[in-house]
């Protein structure tokens, strides 16, 4: 399906093949592909419309050409562009930090730190630009920040007599309290596979903490350290003790999410890329809150990290690499980052909580983003971002078996560290 807006923008829902087979471009249009549709994860499609619109008329005459790709296939998509050297100009893919240290590595990124300099893209901090980084090198440009909360139905709660809980005990009584009711506690589906490895980063960064998971990440600390093992355990239970519907592994994430929506779950775990349609779904007014600390020892923090990332193509030519550059700057300007706020319900990295306050958000999307940034320092990694690709899928595989109950906590921990020390062997293991 296309559909253009005078001669200067093509926007396209295109398969595997289509995005393949792009035809080249003159130099002057930049190609780009993202992932902002107007449903589903990251429907920021009408925020990216309005924003190519008025970032165009500052681009010396270069235009842009749009492809929308799924938001969880554009990370395969991209992949075989990389493998046929068919990459767009410009692409706005997940995840940063090994897969895209990946594609550093292989020379199919442009190094953008100059743009850095030029523009001064300085609301972007050491954290992100370290997930973005290679050798020295920044390769990318994150812009909306991802966080993970727990989105709940107020009005369950209240009818079941539950507060918003401020300690982990608190939040198991609650969960007791609607298994009892005979209410889905949780609205979970892992057929997808990478929900769970949103949960247990979740799980783990409140039972190790950050400090311990940079050990494991960037140390010497192996997996199998009693942190982690509580880490796992603790998930299996949730898994064991009915805190999730029956057949969790054969639920998709859309599905559990409709479940929670209908008000036939109290809760859901998952993140800020979900808003637009949580905000635009729920049959109640929707609240959301961030899971105590599991361990005693633990601080409060909350998964984090960039949902994704602009990057240019090395093979782009000098004037294309130069426009795209200039309509990065325009997307991530503090006018822009408005359009993506109240258009778009996500918040770009740099945006403050003064900004959120005068800006027309919406009370969920203001909730999320000042709970989950008031712990800037004690935030933690988001794994299937953060490990390499091979590690990734050993843990896909391996967490589906952990929380369906055919492997224990040793197992799984054993398995993950001997996927860990390959990759480090093979070089694939991403260090900021």
């Amino acid at each position: 399906m296309t559909k253009t807006s005078g001669a200067a923008r093509v926007i396209a829902i295109a398969s595997l093949a289509g995005l393949a087979a792009q035809p080249a471009l003159a130099q002057t249009a930049v190609t780009q592909w993202d992932q902002f549709a107007a449903a589903g994860i990251t429907a920021a499609g009408p925020a990216m419309d309005e924003l190519i619109d008025t970032c165009e008329p500052s681009l010396d005459g270069a235009t842009i050409l749009r492809t929308v790709a799924p938001s969880i296939g554009i990370r395969d998509s991209y992949r075989l562009a990389v493998s046929a050297d068919k990459t767009p100009d410009l692409a706005y893919t997940w995840p940063a930090a090994s897969v895209l240290a990946g594609y550093a590595r292989i020379g199919a990124l442009a190094p953008l730190e100059d743009y850095y300099e030029q523009y001064g893209w300085d609301g972007i901090n050491e954290f992100y630009r370290g997930r973005n980084s290679y050798q020295g090198s920044i390769y990318g440009v994150p812009m909306e920040q991802d966080l993970m909360g727990v989105y709940y139905n107020p009005a369950l709660f209240e009818e079941h007599g539950v507060d918003v809980p401020t300690s982990y005990e608190e939040f198991q009584a609650a969960v007791d309290t609607f298994k009892e009711a005979g209410i889905v506690p949780i609205a979970f589906g892992n057929r997808d596979r990478w929900p769970a490895t949103n949960t247990l980063s979740l799980i783990l960064g409140l039972t190790a903490g950050l400090e311990t998971e940079e050990e494991v990440l960037f140390g010497d600390e192996p997996w199998t350290n009693a942190d982690f093992q509580s880490a796992a355990e603790t998930f299996q239970s949730w898994a064991e003790d009915g805190y999730f519907p029956t057949g969790f592994n054969g639920i998709g994430y859309d599905e559990a999410n409709a479940l929670f929506l209908a008000g036939r779950a109290a809760m859901t775990i998952t993140g800020t890329w979900v808003l637009q349609d949580m905000a635009r779904g729920a049959s109640f007014d929707l609240g959301v809150f961030m899971l105590p600390p599991i361990d005693e020892d633990a601080e409060p923090g909350t998964m984090w990290g960039e949902g994704s990332q602009w990057q240019v193509a090395a093979i782009a030519s000098d004037d294309t690499k130069d426009a795209a550059a200039a309509y990065i700057d325009c997307l991530i300007s503090p006018e822009s980052r408005e359009v993506w706020v109240e258009k778009g319900y996500l918040v770009p990295i740099g945006t403050t909580p003064e900004e959120l306050e005068q800006w027309d958000a919406l009370p969920i999307v203001k909730s999320f983003y000042t709970q989950g940034l008031a712990t800037a320092d004690t935030n933690f990694y988001d794994l299937h971002t953060t490990l390499p690709e091979s590690v990734t899928q050993v843990l896909y595989a391996e967490l589906q078996r952990l929380i369906s109950g055919d492997t224990d906590a040793d197992e799984f921990l054993t398995a993950m560290q001997a996927s860990w020390e390959q990759s480090i062997e093979n070089g694939e293991r991403w260090i900021p």
